[in-house]
């Protein structure tokens, strides 16, 4: 006999990870080697981690064919859905397997368990056909006519996955021809997210939906809420009052006892003096309706006291948007520059021209103080003059002049008062300080800080005013003072670790950021600080950032925890035509935008601004 011819040891991995790429797969017992038998060689690890990721990726689709092709041959099924008369067959194991309703029904001791059927109430034979369909192959055939149907089906099995691609088929087909019924379906299903996409579908389209019939299937309690939002579109308060009034009448009877509650969220001191007067007082649910009367009242004293409305904000007072812009006071103008549609444009310019003066935001409203008295180049004469903005009217308001005129100063807003430090006015530099009080329309003065100085900054963090920097008679100075308003006392912190002037200061997170700035060198040129520098308060402690920016003479505005610095003068002598942004969290410096004109003139705040601007 000729002797057996061997073959070459082929290595594979272990025969038990070919089974499943599931850890819990079952594995066959490994016997030990036979004494004298030759022993195979062992798998490497690398052979043994690729082994484990072995797997059929069609495998899961194959197994769904395989079960649908058994139910349409009518093989295996062991159980029987009714709904309307008609009759599913379906496999227990895969029902339980997908739909939490009936892996309860069909795995605990109900009644329905011991039978060969159950009959669904509630649902209709259409939508469960579908929802069935889906359990055995993935897909869910939904159209326009039977998607109500099938959501209310996913729902009643609990077949979650149905329900969600329901709802995302729903949210892509809103339009103005079913947006309030698929609000209404959303609401009754509990669906989240396709109630929020048809709801600011609304908001977004509000005057369009008006003039549907759509509109009329609001309830009131829906009206309500739409009215309270700030991102509800229309072209004017008193545009808005009028649909309003149109859906009452629509069904005045059913109406009636909630039109004090809808007009509670017009904001009607947003109306102008005549709408108020020649239009809104002559509508009877305004004059019968002590509530409604009572709110006509309110907005009429709000256009009565100009002077006042700083004290008389409230939630119908401020602006109906949720836009937040950029605005820029420079030159002659007044630009901004809305972050969300990135749209440029000009608002009202003020009473007289504002050259280089110092803002600060307060309940919406743009306070413009001092600045240069003209643009001539060569004339540093200040002035004390003081302007409101209110963006609410696109209007201004001129305000009681400061007790001395200045420029290249700081001014800040601390609990319903406006704090001006340091500055100069020709050949003079001060340390005085100012106080206005918005609701006495005055100003005064308060303690003055140790060193006169131009060209500072300052920011408010925890309840104090802090001071950095600045141009001195001996240089520019890296000083930092704080002070205490309920006690009028400055105090010396740390000094930062450049000394600066022209620079920004901004709080987030309570700390303290200083950007940009110069120094001069011995011909009084500037030198850039491209340093970014943070300050830490409650440890008196600064600290350098990774990033740096070349800039001075800029402004600069927080927004959302980020600072946008805009315009200035660029580390190339030329004015700025950019808009940055500083993340401090990430220590991040970023380009947003780049503005086809050069930015001139530091003063710069944020500002909601009008849809309809």
């Amino acid at each position: 006999m000729p002797p057996i011819r061997r073959l070459p040891h082929i290595r594979c991995p272990p025969a038990y990870l070919m089974f499943s790429t599931c850890d819990k797969a079952v594995r066959p017992a490994v016997t030990a080697p036979v004494e004298g038998q030759a022993v195979a060689p062992q798998p490497s690890a690398e052979e043994v981690a690729a082994a484990k990721n072995v797997g059929a990726k069609s495998h899961c689709c194959r197994m769904l064919q395989g079960l649908q092709e058994l139910r349409n041959n009518d093989t295996l099924c062991d159980y029987s859905l009714f709904a309307d008369g008609q009759e599913i067959k379906v496999h227990k194991a895969a029902m339980a397997a997908c739909s939490d309703y009936f892996r309860v029904m069909l795995t605990g001791n109900m009644k329905e368990s011991r039978e060969q059927f159950v009959e669904l109430k509630g649902v209709t034979s259409e939508g469960l056909k579908v929802v069935v369909d889906f359990v055995y192959t993935g897909m869910l055939a939904l159209t326009v006519e039977n998607v109500e149907e099938v959501l209310s089906a996913a729902t009643h099995l609990q077949v979650s996955v149905a329900v969600e691609l329901c709802s995302k088929y729903l949210e892509i087909s809103i339009t103005v021809d079913n947006c309030v019924d698929i609000l209404n379906l959303a609401e009754l299903y509990s669906l989240a997210s396709m109630s929020s996409r048809a709801r600011q579908f609304i908001l977004d389209k509000f005057e369009v939906v008006a003039d549907s019939e759509q509109y009329f299937k609001l309830t009131a309690r829906q009206m309500a809420c739409m009215l309270a939002e700030n991102s509800l579109r229309v072209n004017s308060e008193y545009r808005l009052f009028e649909l309003v009034l149109r859906w009452i009448k629509n069904d005045r009877e059913g109406r009636q006892p909630f039109v004090a509650d809808l007009m509670s969220n017009v904001r009607l001191p947003l109306l102008s003096g005549e709408e108020l007067v020649e239009k809104v007082s002559c509508i009877a649910e305004m004059k019968d309706i002590a509530e409604c009367a009572a709110l006509l009242t309110e907005a009429k004293d709000y256009h009565i006291v100009t002077s006042k409305q700083p004290l008389l904000q409230s939630d119908r007072t401020q602006v109906r948007s949720d836009l937040q812009s950029l605005v820029m006071c420079h030159a002659q103008n007044l630009e901004y520059y809305t972050f969300r549609n990135q749209r440029q444009g000009f608002l009202r310019d003020a009473t007289i021209p504002l050259y280089n003066p110092s803002v600060v935001v307060v309940d919406n409203f743009m306070y413009a103080c001092g600045g240069k008295y003209d643009s001539t180049e060569n004339n540093e004469i200040a002035t004390a003059r003081c302007f409101r903005y209110d963006p609410r009217f696109d209007s201004w308001f001129e305000l009681t002049s400061m007790t001395e005129a200045r420029k290249d100063f700081v001014v800040v807003a601390l609990e319903g008062k406006l704090y001006a430090v340091g500055g100069q006015d020709e050949n003079m530099v001060m340390c005085t300080v100012e106080c206005f009080t918005i609701a006495k329309n005055d100003w005064e003065m308060r303690a003055s800080i140790s060193n006169s100085c131009y060209g500072h900054a300052g920011a408010v963090c925890s309840g104090k005013i802090y001071i950095s920097g600045g141009q001195r008679f001996s240089g520019c100075s890296s000083n930092v003072v704080c002070y205490t308003p309920e006690t009028d006392v400055w105090e010396d912190r740390s000094s930062m670790l450049n000394g600066r002037c022209n620079h920004v200061m901004l709080e987030v997170g309570e700390k303290l950021y200083v950007i940009g700035g110069n120094i001069e060198d011995s011909y009084g040129f500037p030198v850039p600080i491209i340093a970014i520098e943070r300050y830490c308060p409650g440890t008196d402690q600064w600290t350098l950032c990774q990033s740096t920016c070349n800039i001075r003479e800029a402004g600069a505005s927080v927004l959302d925890s980020k600072i946008y610095i805009v315009g200035g003068i660029n580390g190339e002598h030329y004015y700025s035509d950019l808009l940055q942004t500083f993340e401090p969290v990430k220590d991040e410096l970023r380009l947003v935008e780049k503005f086809p004109t050069r930015i001139y003139g530091r003063a710069c705040c944020i500002l909601t601004l009008p849809q309809y601007v």
